[in-house]
């Protein structure tokens, strides 16, 4: 299997079997090579999605079937009849409800054939068609509809030439019949918020100059990681019980929220409308993602009411506040990683280090990576080293990235070559030794030689832990480690560090990273604005006993994204549920 396929469709879902939109039973390989596919994007984001509602309750079947009985098809022949038929939903929309939403796998060929078999011919009008049940099919019946007839050799559904009815209506009676179709019907916020991520994903690669003229070894500008970090951070204190220490920690998210939907980074928006999801559906914490789109909701509706971020979280909250599970959750976080990945490789190619980047996030959100997919994504990355040191020069800031990059990605997945640490101490001395930073603290070094210099030292600890087990070794990086200015993604490697020493049985010094790690993700500064909010939501509920959502005066536990009184509350009865 391979990240490379002849088709547009994301080089992760097109293998990954339990999560695949492509219905093919083998993959097309291609040359390695950079530059856009050969579909163009721009057609591919404009184009509208087609996705209707559950037409029957979803089945609760653990793996996915692929049909190869006929009881398999005619289990789900309604629901299939309902989309495709009565719905008019295009075979290829078809096939990706199925999957997502019934776990129903089948390729384009295979309903083919069932439909034959089925007689049912959607396109043509000849005596095959007219076999059909009339009473079931949509005729012109308005005065302002007319038919045409039409070729339509090459068209799904007859092989032989013939005519198809084309209904023109106006533009208020279409959003009539659209309304009434999909009237109660769940799924429309579904089509509505994948329609937001392409006008989004659209504009961005038309005007935001921060990805034109980037070359491959060039990440696309920087942005602000602390909100997800700390989003990171309150999950794992959630999971310990830690509700007050993970209810603040899920405000300071929400504070760094505003700066990040203004600055519109790509990655930023990202962040909110597909890991975050994605991240508290591992979890199963429906009610943090509820609290965090509402807040997501208000905020940009206040400041970006015309942003498609807006529109993002309005439908997203809407599908999953009124639903009882995670389905079109589901739906959606899959088929958002499948746009964003496809976009990114038609815009740069695949021999690019953000695509290599929204590759390696996929996996590394999923609960269980997939091994194949692991190691050719690590193969990806040395082979853009190899080019990179070619290129650039080994003592290069941004090929020193990449390195430091691939062998994070190494170490991610438990997957560590023979030369791993020698490659790590060469990173630590290029860096220190380049005449730019020779007479200067790391503090004052750039950005970027700075997140590889403390990853770099993240790397050498985690190594001499589980691989080489030197304990002392360990410690003396971890030393090196919190020397190094706290910014960036340095939280969450503490939070790692953290959770390595719990597992190990090292409590104090577990402690000693917990402390060093607050006392970065809660300065001061946020610290005082959560005590006033907390003092002023408990005199608040002490002035309204017995009001609805006062949570019993406990501090800290209270996650009011809104301000005080906004009614939404997170507190340890909550949690055991």
């Amino acid at each position: 299997m391979d990240f490379q396929s002849s088709s547009p469709v994301s080089a992760i879902q097109t293998q990954t079997a339990h999560l695949s939109l492509d219905r093919t039973n083998s993959v097309a390989t291609v040359p390695h090579r950079r530059g856009p596919s050969p579909v163009s994007p721009i057609s591919y984001l404009t184009e509208p999605i087609e996705v209707v509602g559950d037409v029957h309750p979803p089945p609760d079947r653990g793996d996915v079937l692929i049909p190869t009985k006929p009881n398999h098809w005619e289990s789900v022949k309604d629901v299939i009849e309902e989309l495709y038929i009565h719905k008019n939903v295009r075979l290829k929309d078809v096939i990706e409800i199925m999957q997502v939403l019934y776990k129903f796998r089948a390729t384009a060929r295979m309903y083919k054939a069932q439909f034959a078999k089925w007689n049912w011919h959607k396109y043509s009008t000849g005596s095959a068609a007219r076999a059909r049940d009339r009473s079931k099919s949509i005729s012109p019946t308005s005065p302002n509809s007319s038919s045409a007839s039409t070729s339509h050799a090459g068209l799904p559904g007859g092989k032989k030439k013939g005519t198809a009815r084309v209904f023109v209506v106006n533009g208020g009676q279409a959003m009539g019949i659209h309304r009434k179709l999909l009237e109660a019907d769940e799924s429309r916020h579904l089509a509505t918020t994948m329609s937001a991520c392409r006008r989004f994903i659209l504009g961005w690669s038309e005007q935001d100059s921060r990805w034109k003229g980037v070359s491959c070894f060039t990440k696309m500008g920087h942005y602000d990681p602390s909100m997800i970090s700390h989003f990171f951070a309150a999950m794992k204190e959630f999971q310990s019980k830690n509700f007050v220490q993970g209810g603040r920690l899920l405000r300071g998210a929400f504070l760094g929220l505003e700066d990040l939907v203004a600055d519109g980074h790509v990655a930023a928006i990202w962040d909110c409308c597909v890991t975050i999801p994605q991240l508290t559906l591992n979890h199963g914490r429906r009610d943090i993602l509820l609290t965090f789109l509402r807040y997501l909701s208000r905020l940009t509706a206040a400041r970006v009411p015309g942003h498609p971020i807006a529109t993002i979280s309005r439908s997203t909250l809407a599908f999953v506040e009124h639903l009882g599970n995670f389905n079109h959750v589901s739906a959606y976080t899959t088929l958002a990683w499948n746009l964003w990945s496809e976009t990114i490789i038609q815009l740069l190619g695949y021999d690019n280090i953000s695509t290599l980047h929204i590759n390696r996030a996929y996996l590394i959100i999923q609960p269980t990576p997939d091994p194949v997919l692991t190691r050719r994504l690590i193969t990806d990355y040395d082979r853009l080293v190899d080019k990179a040191m070619t290129s650039l020069g080994e003592d290069n800031t941004t090929a020193l990235s990449l390195e430091y990059d691939a062998l994070l990605t190494q170490l991610r997945f438990a997957m560590p070559d023979s030369q791993f640490q020698s490659r790590v101490e060469r990173v630590l001395y290029k860096l220190t030794h380049k005449p730019d930073n020779a007479n200067l603290k790391p503090v004052q070094w750039s950005a970027d030689d700075r997140q590889i210099y403390r990853g770099s030292w993240y790397l050498s600890t985690v190594y001499a832990e589980d691989v080489a087990g030197d304990m002392d070794r360990a410690r003396e990086c971890r030393r090196a480690f919190f020397l190094s200015p706290p910014d960036g993604d340095w939280v969450q490697f503490a939070l790692k560090m953290e959770e390595r020493l719990r597992a190990r049985g090292l409590a104090e010094e577990a402690d000693e990273v917990r402390d060093k790690r607050q006392e970065v993700q809660l300065p001061s500064k946020i610290v005082e604005i959560l005590d006033r909010e907390e003092r002023e939501a408990s005199v608040d509920s002490q002035g309204r006993a017995g009001s609805v959502g006062s949570g019993g005066g406990r501090a800290g536990a209270t996650l009011s994204p809104g301000g005080p009184g906004s009614g939404m509350h997170l507190d340890e009865e909550e949690e055991e549920d």
